[in-house]
């Protein structure tokens, strides 16, 4: 009988176990997420998953029936596409929980390597990845023309562009100031505003712990940790 009671007891476990949040997140705010998302499970006990990818492939997988609860994008502008192809029950309105920035890594520091045509460079997906297309912008400016004959590499995300970096087989990086804050900033009216937004993507009554996560998302302490990970706070 003991036994039988132990292994009633490991069938229920899981019966009693709080339903996880799932949650989507741009790779760029990933390691700020979890840090953030680790103080939520810490207090309240509720555990969240963290899918991370770029932003336009979380955006796919959403469309496609993808079952996360929030997504925190790169931008501005996937978001708002989202919401206005929303056919399901209808999801929260699009807000910002950050702003983030550009910085040059590698070589000397200067951002005038940016037009050496004799470096190679590494930036994440812009077909995919915000801050990928705010560095293909930075790259079109006419001081940094003689550098288009480059070696570019592509990534998938910002993470892998840093990688490719870190790795050696680029020699310079643009990349978000939250994954390298010692990176030479590149001024913020050189590319379009790199606006983070945030969607909920059931109702909050879907799941009893959405209303407080995003409550906690959008308190001060949260507030100060974004902005000691390198980003500005939203106005």
């Amino acid at each position: 009988m003991r036994y039988l009671f132990v292994v009633m007891l490991l069938l229920c476990a899981p019966c009693d176990a709080a339903e996880p949040l799932r949650v989507a997140v741009a790779a760029n705010f990933r390691a700020t997420l979890e840090a953030i998302n680790r103080q939520f499970e810490h207090n309240t006990g509720q555990p969240v998953v963290v899918s991370s990818a770029s932003t336009g492939v979380l955006a796919n997988q959403i469309l496609h029936g993808a079952p996360f609860d929030i997504f925190f994008a790169a931008d501005r502008q996937t978001v708002f596409k989202l919401a206005a192809a929303d056919t399901g029950p209808r999801r929260g309105e699009p807000f910002c929980y950050a702003i983030g920035s550009l910085v040059l890594v590698g070589g000397d520091g200067r951002l005038a390597q940016l037009g050496d045509p004799g470096l190679s460079l590494a930036v994440a997906n812009p077909a995919t990845a915000p801050y990928g297309a705010a560095a293909m912008q930075v790259l079109a400016r006419p001081e940094f023309s003689q550098g288009g004959g480059r070696k570019l590499l592509r990534a998938a995300n910002v993470v892998q562009a840093y990688q490719f970096w870190h790795s050696g087989a680029a020699e310079l990086a643009l990349l978000p100031r939250a994954l390298a804050p010692a990176g030479t900033p590149v001024p913020g009216h050189w590319h379009l505003p790199l606006e983070q937004f945030a969607l909920t993507l059931r109702p909050q009554a879907a799941h009893p712990a959405l209303h407080s996560y995003l409550n906690w998302i959008r308190s001060d302490t949260v507030r100060a940790l974004i902005s000691e990970a390198g980003y500005r706070p939203c106005p």
